[in-house]
């Protein structure tokens, strides 16, 4: 996002899309949709560069019912997998 009043006002500011999801490493951040230089998406800490957390695939806004952990969409071929980052639990979705 841009001034208006360009060129006389050059400050700018990211677009950010939150997805809801509270930080699992320092619990105080939100987690946000980045892009890396070679324009892929992936998740990370609002609170960068003070955390550094990151995932590839999408964090989901609920627990592990297993360990209490982060749960990640994660897409396959077959379709998408809900997975928890901790331990093996798994869920299959419909897509």
């Amino acid at each position: 996002m841009a001034c208006s009043n360009f060129p006389d006002c050059r400050n700018t500011k990211p677009i950010v899309k939150e997805i809801g999801v509270t930080c699992p490493k320092c619990k105080e951040g939100q987690i946000i949709e980045r892009k890396s230089k070679k324009k892929r998406l992936f998740y990370g800490c609002d609170k960068f560069p003070g955390c550094d957390f990151i995932s590839w695939d999408k964090p989901l806004p609920r627990n592990c019912p297993k360990c209490e952990g982060l749960l990640v969409e994660k897409k396959l071929k077959k379709g998408v997998q809900v997975q928890c980052m901790e331990c093996d639990y798994k869920e299959e979705q419909q897509s």
